[in-house]
């Protein structure tokens, strides 16, 4: 397949590596995953869900355990080709990644396993304007080859902004809607 312009290269910070060697241990990786690093995580998720506290889901950080990129600004959770492909055949570890994206997803009112807006729509779903974890979640799910999920993510995308224009200050963030599988 020919890469798209459009598109940074999947790892194209790696400058020759394939693993990233100051990431977190896969122990830590999915301790974090689930929250248990004193942050939000996977557990945290789940109790808003049941609460009905949906926008509550999105006032913390969360993004690079949950969503590991390559270039995050916390390295540790940073992945690189060898990375994902470990985290990809811990089974317990995707499905969790799968079901946090669900959840973060659905917080904006979007059910991505029917890739179509949550109906009804409940007190606090909404989208934030948050174009960022918009993209880191797009991106993660691109290198992380989850195929299903990345085509529900970019039509939600798609349904937002049409035409493009997600940002990050003066980043331009319009990668996510050209993002392809095979990469």
């Amino acid at each position: 397949m020919v890469p798209d312009p459009k598109v940074r290269p999947a790892f194209f910070n790696a400058m020759g590596s394939k693993r990233n060697r100051r990431r977190a241990g896969i122990s830590e990786m999915k301790a974090a995953q689930m929250g248990n690093n004193g942050r939000n995580g996977l557990k945290t998720f789940r109790e808003m869900a049941e609460k009905g506290q949906w926008g509550r889901v999105h006032n913390g950080h969360f993004d690079w355990w949950m969503f590991p990129i390559e270039d995050g600004s916390q390295g540790q959770y940073n992945v690189l080709e060898m990375d994902v492909k470990e985290l990809q055949a811990d089974q317990e570890y995707m499905k969790n990644y799968r079901e946090a994206v669900a959840l973060v997803v659905r917080a904006w009112g979007w059910d991505i396993d029917e890739a179509s807006p949550v109906s009804p729509m409940v007190q606090g779903m909404g989208w934030t304007s948050w174009d960022v974890r918009l993209a880191k979640i797009t991106r993660s799910l691109w290198l992380f080859e989850q195929a299903d999920y990345l085509a529900s993510i970019q039509k939600f995308a798609r349904t937002l902004k049409p035409n493009g224009g997600f940002r990050y200050g003066r980043i331009n963030l319009d990668e996510i809607l050209h993002m392809k599988l095979p990469r």
